[in-house]
């Protein structure tokens, strides 16, 4: 039962207990929801995205390092399809030969080695699976740096990506190669321009064995099949699932012992953090909500009891002539 603000004209003071409870159950229960949507947004793969997040791919050029005079050297794929496999990727076999089968050939298939487990490994390309990409399981794909496909069951769905992908790339506007010095016309200001030398394999096409940032040197390794030069905006890139099915056969971390080990330890500590200030925040709420649910409640008896007092208290105060007749009654 609660006291009602007016009666009889005079004004009468609010359930404050009643009032406090319902309070600090609100309160209590924002914080509860503010820690829920807080962890949801820490714990994604990929972090807040957007269309493009802070980096995406701007350009892509293939050069043809075993071209004859007489054919076209460099050429602009349509796509570029990304791959992170493992040597000991049970479940990678499967997805390179889907790779392997694939009957986009105006894309261009860069197939990494990031895990320092296998027998060959390439930093650069664990520095992208990890910081570029924040990826953290094999075997994935990466469609144009925008969609990300894990594991064999959404990998198969990469021939319908790629139909209705549209890249639309450019940029560069002419490629020479001279030895091992390369030169690539285009404005390039405020962005990173990679160059990657891939070799294929009986396994996988276009694996890379090597690396160079074209702003810091022009001179590429040439012990290669090709040279696949990406531009992009600098930046982690936010990745979209490119698929509607879930990653049940996805081998998250397994075997990536030291995958990690150079990382800058963020994720912990920002999840330590937000906990210590949610804390603090919910701590005062939590603690006069405990209190307040831990006093007795007051039977309906005893509040209209006290409803009366208040009334006769009020009587009292606005008629001095009634004191006698007040006094008579409780007598």
């Amino acid at each position: 039962m609660r006291f009602p603000l007016f009666l009889g004209g005079h004004r009468l003071p609010f359930n404050k207990p009643d009032f406090m409870r319902q309070t600090m159950r609100a309160i209590a229960l924002a914080c509860l929801i503010g820690t829920v949507m807080v962890f949801s947004g820490v714990t994604d793969a990929h972090g807040i995205g957007n269309i493009h997040s802070e980096g995406y791919i701007v350009d892509v050029i293939v050069v043809d390092l075993d071209c004859e005079e007489n054919l076209t050297c460099v050429s602009r794929p349509s796509n570029i399809i990304e791959y992170f496999g493992a040597d000991w990727c049970t479940e990678c076999p499967e997805v390179e030969e889907q790779l392997n089968q694939t009957s986009y050939n105006q894309s261009i298939i860069l197939s990494h080695r990031p895990s320092s487990s296998d027998d060959f490994w390439l930093e650069d390309s664990r520095d992208r699976f990890l910081d570029t990409y924040g990826l953290w399981g094999y075997p994935t794909i990466v469609v144009d740096g925008h969609y990300a496909l894990a594991g064999p069951t959404q990998s198969r769905e990469l021939d319908t990506l790629l139909s209705d992908s549209i890249s639309n790339y450019s940029g560069i506007t002419n490629v020479s190669l001279v030895n091992n010095s390369l030169n690539i016309g285009g404005n390039f200001s405020g962005l990173n321009v990679d160059v990657w030398t891939v070799k294929s394999n009986d396994k996988m096409p276009n694996v890379a064995v090597n690396h160079s940032n074209y702003s810091e040197t022009n001179l590429v390794d040439l012990e290669g099949d090709k040279l696949v030069i990406v531009v992009s905006n600098p930046g982690y890139i936010y990745l979209f699932s490119g698929s509607s099915m879930p990653a049940n056969d996805y081998s998250p971390e397994t075997g990536t012992d030291d995958l990690g080990e150079n990382r800058d330890p963020i994720q912990g500590s920002t999840i330590i953090i937000i906990t210590v200030l949610l804390a603090l925040i919910c701590l005062p709420a939590t603690l006069t909500l405990i209190k307040i649910i831990r006093e007795p409640n007051e039977t309906s008896d005893s509040k209209i009891r006290k409803q009366n007092i208040v009334i006769k208290d009020s009587v009292v105060m606005g008629n001095v002539s009634n004191i006698q007749t007040v006094s008579d009654e409780s007598e």
